[in-house]
C-alpha cells in the first residue's frame, strides 16, 4: 500500500509521520514555493507523543523552537474566576512550536520519500492520496461553521512569552488574543500574539487600537479568515486534510488533533477494509463536535458586557449527545474523569469517556471554572 500526501504544511508533515510511524510506504510531495504559515502553533499531547514516536524528538535536540504546553490559561473568562486553568496530565505534555522549522524536521527525517512538485489529486499514483494543499480557491463545496470571530491582529510581543509554560487565552471587549511562549529568535515570534474578533462587529482599526492598549505589542499582520467544513471529506481514493478540509479559530488549539483524528479514521477503515465514503459523515459529526466544544467556551460570557460577547453566547446550541456528555463528566469524581492512562482513543470512547478529542476532566475543568469561585 503506498499513501501520497499532497501539501508540507503542518496538516501534510503530521500525516505523512503518522502513516510512516504505523510502518506504510509514505511519498510527500511538497512544493517548495508554498511556504509555511508564519503563526507559531501548539498541539494536544497525542501530537507530541507521535513526534517521539515517529522521530525521536526530544526536548534537548529542539531543532524547532519548540516550547513547553503544559495547559491553557483563560484570563477574564466566564463571570466566576479571573483566570481558569485548562491542564494537561503531568505525563502528557504539548508544545508550541514553528511551522517553518516543523517542516525542516519533518522533511529531512528520513521517514519517507519526499518529492518535489505541484500537482493534481487524481494524477498521483498512490493507492491513497491525501489532499493537504492548504484553504480552497473558493467555497461553493463547503459548509460554515459556526463561530463568533473572522478576524485576527498578528503582534511581536515585547516581552518575554516564555516565562509561561502554557497557552494563554486572554478575553478582550472583541473577542480574546492568544498568547503563544514563542522564542525570540524564532521565525513564529512575530506573529505570538494575536487578537481574534468579528470584523462585522468591530472595525479594524478600533480592534487595532484596542489590541494595542491592552498588550505591549508591535503589530506585524491582519488576516481575515472563514470557518468552514468540506461537504466531502473523501472523493473515492481522494482524501481531504488540513485547511483543505476544514479550518476554525485557534481556541483551544484543535487543528493538528483534528488532522490526526482523520489520519486514524482513514487506517483504521482500510484496515478492516470499511469503504471510505463511509466514514465522511464520522469525520463530519467529528468536526461538528470540535465547533461545539469550542462554542460552548463562549457561552459563559467574560467580563465584558460588549455586542460581540452577546453575540457569542447565542452561538452555542448543543445537541443531546453534548449534554448527555457534559452531565457524565460533571457527575464523574475526579479519579475516573481523569483515568486515562494506557487507554486508546477507541477505549475512551466506548467507556464515554472522550467528546471529539476532549477527555472528561477537560469538561469538568470547564464547568467548575464557570460555575464555583476558586481561591487563587
Amino acid at each position: 500500500m503506498k499513501i501520497s500526501i499532497i501539501g508540507s504544511g503542518n496538516a501534510g508533515c503530521f500525516t505523512a509521520l503518522y502513516y510512516s510511524s504505523q510502518g506504510k510506504e509514505v511519498e510527500l510531495i511538497h512544493n517548495p514555493d508554498v511556504l509555511p504559515v508564519t503563526v507559531g502553533q501548539a498541539t494536544m499531547p497525542s501530537s507530541t507523543a507521535l513526534l517521539w514516536e515517529a522521530n525521536r524528538f526530544n526536548w534537548y535536540n529542539n531543532s524547532i523552537h519548540a516550547t513547553l504546553k503544559t495547559g491553557i490559561l483563560y484570563e477574564d473568562w466566564g463571570k466566576v474566576n479571573d483566570k481558569v486553568f485548562h491542564p494537561f496530565p503531568a505525563d502528557r505534555m504539548s508544545m508550541h512550536f514553528c511551522p517553518w522549522e516543523m517542516q525542516k524536521y519533518v522533511l529531512s527525517s528520513g521517514n519517507f520519500k519526499v518529492t518535489e512538485g505541484d500537482v493534481d489529486p487524481k494524477d498521483v499514483d498512490a493507492d491513497y492520496v491525501f489532499d493537504c494543499r492548504g484553504k480552497p480557491d473558493n467555497f461553493s463545496d463547503y459548509d460554515e461553521l459556526k463561530n463568533p470571530t473572522n478576524a485576527c491582529i498578528l503582534g511581536k510581543p515585547n516581552w518575554d512569552t516564555t516565562e509561561a509554560l502554557w497557552s494563554r487565552h486572554v478575553a478582550t471587549p472583541d473577542g480574546w488574543t492568544f498568547i503563544v511562549p514563542a522564542k525570540e529568535d524564532s521565525p513564529s515570534h512575530s506573529g505570538a500574539v494575536g487578537y481574534c474578533y468579528n470584523s462585522n462587529i468591530t472595525k479594524k482599526e478600533v480592534a487595532e487600537s484596542n489590541f494595542l492598549d491592552m498588550f505591549d505589542v508591535e503589530v506585524t499582520e491582519h488576516i481575515e479568515y472563514k470557518n468552514y467544513v468540506a461537504k466531502n471529506p473523501i472523493d473515492g481514493r481522494v482524501i481531504l486534510n488540513g485547511n483543505r478540509l476544514f479550518f476554525l479559530e485557534p481556541l483551544e488549539s484543535t487543528s493538528i488533533e483534528s488532522y490526526l483524528y482523520l489520519s486514524r479514521a482513514v487506517l483504521y477503515a482500510i484496515t478492516n477494509k470499511i469503504p471510505l465514503y463511509h466514514i465522511s459523515s464520522n469525520i463530519s459529526k467529528y468536526l461538528e463536535k470540535v465547533q461545539d466544544y469550542i462554542l460552548w467556551h463562549y457561552k459563559f460570557g467574560s467580563k465584558y458586557d460588549t455586542p460581540f460577547w452577546e453575540y457569542a453566547k447565542s452561538l452555542f446550541s448543543p445537541d443531546s449527545e453534548f449534554n448527555s456528555f457534559l452531565e457524565t463528566s460533571i457527575s464523574m469524581d475526579w479519579h475516573k474523569a481523569t483515568n486515562i492512562d494506557n487507554i486508546d482513543y477507541k477505549s475512551l470512547v466506548e467507556r464515554n469517556l472522550v467528546y471529539g478529542q476532549w477527555p472528561a476532566y477537560s469538561f469538568k475543568y470547564w464547568h467548575e471554572g464557570m460555575n464555583i469561585h476558586k481561591r487563587e
